[in-house]
């Protein structure tokens, strides 16, 4: 079971045959394509602005990497847009992390509710706009799911190297690993509808909801052969 072509063809080129593959995509929880409210209601009911722009804001589940930097950078940013947004940052389980954003003082147009870690993730992403997150590739499965574009600040060498070349190939999402690049980078997406409609379209083109259902559908037709 292979999560997209580019294995596909790595596949092939260790040798292994059309029989022998079945591309379903990476297998998430169902929630993600079930989620019954997106945008405003779902801001709503997380306790967030219904009628602003959103920006996820994910450091994984313990919080690493130059997230206070990224937040930090992407506040500054949004604060010179002219229309109020809001971001919502999950620090997972970084508490000292979750303290430090949590007594921060946010410029006035831009409202940041601050996460530690979380289990609805479906609806987080589901209430936002778009996401800054690391090339995970479940995350990259979840959001594309969502529609959601996604700025990917950061891969593991190898192993998160094609993920970054997934995204970008089918656009939608960019990559940096500089905080101010990201933080403009946002910026201009939420300044432009047109944009983040095209970069949504895509990330659902790319999106395959139903793989997991399809790899233990084809387990179980392999265990009744």
């Amino acid at each position: 079971f292979v999560p997209s072509k580019s294995f596909v063809r790595a596949a092939k080129g260790k040798g292994l045959r059309d029989a022998q593959l079945r591309l379903h995509g990476l297998p998430v929880r169902q929630d993600f394509a079930e989620v019954r409210q997106r945008g405003a209601a779902a801001r709503k009911g997380l306790g967030l602005y219904p009628d602003r722009r959103t920006v996820l804001i994910v450091g994984g589940g313990d919080g690493v990497g130059k997230l206070a930097e990224i937040v930090q950078a992407v506040g500054e940013q949004l604060s010179r847009s002219l229309q109020p947004s809001q971001m919502v940052v999950v620090c997972g389980r970084n508490k000292r992390l979750l303290r430090q954003l949590r007594e921060q003082e946010w410029p006035e147009k831009v409202y940041v509710q601050v996460e530690g870690f979380v289990t609805r993730m479906s609806e987080f992403m589901a209430a936002s706009d778009c996401m800054v997150t690391k090339a995970g590739p479940g995350t990259i499965a979840e959001a594309s799911i969502c529609g959601l574009p996604v700025m990917l600040s950061g891969h593991l060498p190898g192993q998160e190297t094609g993920n970054v070349k997934h995204v970008l190939a089918s656009g939608f999402g960019a990559y940096s690993r500089n905080p101010r690049v990201i933080a403009r980078t946002v910026a201009a997406w939420l300044d432009d509808p047109g944009c983040l409609e095209l970069l949504s379209a895509n990330a659902r083109a790319a999106a395959r909801p139903a793989a997991a259902h399809q790899i233990v559908r084809d387990v179980v037709e392999l265990l009744d052969a």
